[in-house]
């Protein structure tokens, strides 16, 4: 089986989290806001749109590789090439899965900022004694896997907290 999937890295649509209510068993509500920004179907148009020519290429064919058929079989091949991008955008919109690590829920950056969560000492702004140590603090998505960031964050976060603490010696 071969599977070519149209994923976005860089998303430009911004989502939201928020607190349903001052119970702390509440769930919170989340907005994913997928596609708010149209250029973010543009580029996973394109993405399908180069996976569906590698699929259909003469190396993919020659090693028996067959588009999937959909609920509505060969649909795909009675379309002219200008309406294959409108029917790649309905399906985009319709097929959304969050797929990669996400962050940005708690971001970090300069405290005058008022989209910023912690200020560059990973601080809560606004609560003393409370540090967020994780990839919540990442104000964009990473190129790649958030384990090695993340660990990084861990380390620096070490550091800042050891340069914090005075232990008084006998």
């Amino acid at each position: 089986m071969f599977v070519c999937v149209s994923h976005l890295l860089h998303p430009k649509s911004r989502g939201t989290v928020r607190l349903q209510s001052t119970n702390p068993y509440d769930p919170p509500l989340i907005d994913p806001n997928y596609f708010d920004d149209s250029s973010d179907v543009d580029a996973i148009v394109k993405g399908m749109e180069t996976c569906r020519k590698i699929g259909l290429s003469a190396p993919m064919k020659n090693v028996g590789v067959k588009p999937f058929e959909t609920l509505l079989p060969f649909f795909t091949k009675l379309l002219p090439d200008f309406i294959i991008e409108l029917y790649f955008k309905l399906l985009a919109r319709s097929l959304v899965v969050t797929l990669s690590h996400q962050v940005g829920t708690a971001k970090m950056g300069d405290p005058e900022d008022p989209t910023t969560v912690v200020d560059p000492q990973l601080r809560v702004k606004g609560i003393q004694g409370l540090r967020v140590v994780d990839a919540s603090i990442m104000p964009l998505v990473p190129s790649g896997n958030t384990n090695i960031p993340t660990i990084m964050v861990a380390e620096k976060a070490s550091d800042i907290i050891k340069e914090t603490i005075s232990c008084p010696s006998d």
